[in-house]
């Protein structure tokens, strides 16, 4: 089978940073001698008890110094096989670079081993392309090989990790909406809002009304945006009103226009949201603050299309589709006698029910961290949450759902003082230890240094340097915590 990655010999000169299981950490002078993208050979001989997680500090001519992590996978009699981690776009870019100067002249593809005696292109036995001095060549062959990569990996998967595989590319790679805000309320992936995507996949190529219900904050107005992106009308207009934000005597001329002179201060024709959405989708929020009169003339644009201007002697038939959604329960609307019950049906063919974030699981945390490096990045900052900031979090309700979240992480960023977060940023109480579950004054600090160090690879993508200057201690610290807490 051939490799995925280009490896070439080399005489590359790299720090070593090991473990040894002892107090100690060492650092041992060698090279590289061979070496890709994915990984390298070290010639190295530390003792088979060590850490198999180490530290590589190497120097590329033209770009400097680069640090990483490594693990051995196997030893022999010359050395160490290493797979890098981490390896982040930039330095796998000049990596690169690297390694392509260093491509021997030869006749063998350093894919599979076989001879390319006519130089060709690609290899005539593996199929990867040769043209290492393209502009291009390494980002087409990382698109190239990345099903490969994935089927490797996929063999583990559990049905749950194929889900978040899934949800991961429909909203951080493909995009539901247009740009970024589109997405924010989707971050997460629990079962709940799992059964929200694959009802918006569902419904969103068909035309049927749809109605959508959920607390204020759990982004109703998204879920619509979502739909009409992925629907046949996604060139066409999305036009969102919220009935509750207008008043009565201002909606109706708002939704169906009026023609001039048709009522006091209409000095002029207007058309309405239903034919501004000719071709597209209307969004109607907070739909349960219609008038009776509105749910009237509602119903009857729901049974034959038409819309007639206030003022009007006619009316003009538009191609809409309808979204709705609400906070309130429509049944008991119903029955108090505030809410039609055939508009209701009519409304409600499909329904998708926005979960709140305290039914969510982990989900708080999740979009908290989402918001975290958003707004972090926006203000650059280095912000990270402490461990007290993310119990006080999963201990809190949120009844603001997710538009809470943001605004109290938003605010945390921009008040607290120091790197990491604590639950008054936040404007959240400490959480309350409970005394008998707490053995001794050791453990507990044992558990926060464990967390805070957790926390801190995983803010700086575990670059050693970066996390001994967050947390304020020595890069052999660092080591020797991770080999305290086998992280």
């Amino acid at each position: 089978m051939p490799r995925l990655d280009v490896r070439c010999k080399v005489n590359l000169p790299v720090d070593v940073v090991i473990d040894d299981r002892s107090s100690k950490t060492l650092e041992a002078k060698t090279k590289f001698s061979s070496i890709s993208l994915g990984g390298g050979f070290i010639e190295f001989n530390p003792s088979r008890t060590i850490n198999k997680i180490i530290g590589l500090r190497y120097d590329l001519p033209k770009y400097g110094e680069f640090e990483i992590l490594g693990e051995i996978l196997r030893f022999d009699e010359k050395g160490v096989a290493t797979r890098f981690y981490n390896l982040n776009r930039d330095a796998k870019l000049k990596l690169w670079d690297y390694i392509r100067d260093n491509i021997s002249d030869d006749l063998a593809c350093p894919y599979c081993g076989k001879k390319n005696m006519q130089k060709m292109r690609k290899c005539s036995t593996c199929g990867w392309n040769l043209n290492f001095y393209s502009q291009d060549y390494i980002i087409e062959h990382e698109k190239e090989s990345f099903i490969k990569r994935l089927g490797t990996k996929s063999e583990s998967f559990s049905i749950e990790d194929i889900y978040k595989v899934l949800n991961f590319v429909d909203i951080e790679v493909l995009k539901i909406g247009k740009n970024l805000d589109i997405n924010e309320e989707f971050v997460g992936s629990s079962q709940g809002m799992l059964n929200v995507f694959s009802m918006i996949r569902k419904v969103a190529p068909t035309d049927i009304p749809v109605l959508i219900t959920g607390e204020s904050g759990t982004g109703k107005e998204l879920t619509a945006m979502a739909i009409h992106e992925r629907s046949s009308r996604k060139d066409k207009p999305f036009v969102p009103i919220n009935c509750a934000a207008i008043p009565e005597n201002l909606l109706e001329a708002e939704l169906f226009g009026h023609e001039k002179g048709s009522f006091t201060g209409a000095h002029k024709q207007k058309i309405g949201k239903f034919e501004y959405a000719d071709g597209g989708t209307l969004f109607l929020d907070e739909i349960g603050e219609l008038s009776p009169n509105l749910q009237s003339k509602m119903l009857r644009f729901l049974e034959d299309k038409i819309v007639e201007r206030i003022g009007s002697n006619g009316g003009k038939k538009v191609d809409v589709r309808l979204i709705a959604a609400t906070n309130n329960d429509l049944k008991s609307a119903i029955s108090r006698g505030l809410f039609r019950k055939d508009l209701f049906y009519r409304l409600d063919v499909f329904n998708i029910n926005l979960p709140p974030v305290r039914e969510r699981g982990e989900d708080n945390v999740i979009l908290a961290r989402y918001f975290l490096n958003k707004f972090s990045k926006e203000m650059n900052a280095v912000k990270m949450f402490s461990s007290e900031a993310i119990e006080a979090m999963k201990n809190y309700d949120w009844p603001g759902n997710v538009r809470e979240i943001i605004n109290k992480v938003r605010r945390a960023v921009v008040l607290s003082r120091e790197s990491a977060i604590k639950p008054v940023d936040l404007d959240l109480e400490m959480p309350v230890v409970k005394m008998e579950e707490v053995t001794s004054l050791k453990e507990v600090r044992h558990t926060i240094e464990k967390q805070k160090l957790q926390e801190a690879l995983k803010h700086c993508n575990n670059n050693i340097s970066k996390v001994a200057r967050i947390l304020g201690i020595s890069r052999p610290s660092v080591y020797s915590l991770r080999k305290k807490y086998s992280i």
